[in-house]
């Protein structure tokens, strides 16, 4: 059973919206375009930001702006962040659905860039310090924070 609900947790944290954001075909550039000189500046994708974050790195040409072809690679590594993250996260909440003695519903997973938290409530140090262990030994975890609070 419990093998079971962990394969469908893993199903279910992979992201479903991979389709394109717009009917164009270029993913949403064309409405964050405001000044429609086919470029996207900074200032466009301020709103963004998880695209703000990566504008300086796929600016390829380094003109201060972003092509079409720029955005669309700045997309698609947000897209396997999020796949990434997601992985992790099914995996860590797997781990500790499957060790006996640990709450796991109990338990909330949250993981950015590798970087995963643990929140919610157990019943003793012992089963946080546990649960801050499995979820390190998982592959790609880069650093976990334990914020399991004992009641």
């Amino acid at each position: 059973m419990k093998k079971q609900l962990a394969i469908a947790l893993l199903a279910a944290s992979i992201p479903a919206a991979w389709a394109q954001k717009s009917p164009s075909g270029n993913g949403g550039f064309d409405s964050l375009d405001k000044n429609h000189d086919g470029y996207l500046s900074t200032a466009e994708v301020a709103g963004e930001k998880e695209l703000a974050k990566r504008f300086a790195k796929f600016d390829a040409n380094k003109d201060g702006r972003w092509s079409v072809d720029e955005y669309i690679k700045a997309n698609k590594d947000n897209d396997e962040r999020i796949l990434a993250d997601s992985t992790i996260t099914t995996k860590v909440k797997s781990a500790l659905l499957l060790e006996k003695g640990i709450p796991s519903t109990a338990i909330s997973v949250e993981t950015y860039e590798g970087h995963v938290q643990l929140s919610g409530f157990v019943d003793g140090a012992g089963v946080k310090e546990k649960a801050g262990k499995l979820a390190a030994g998982v592959s790609g975890v880069k650093a976990v924070e334990n914020r399991l609070s004992v009641k």
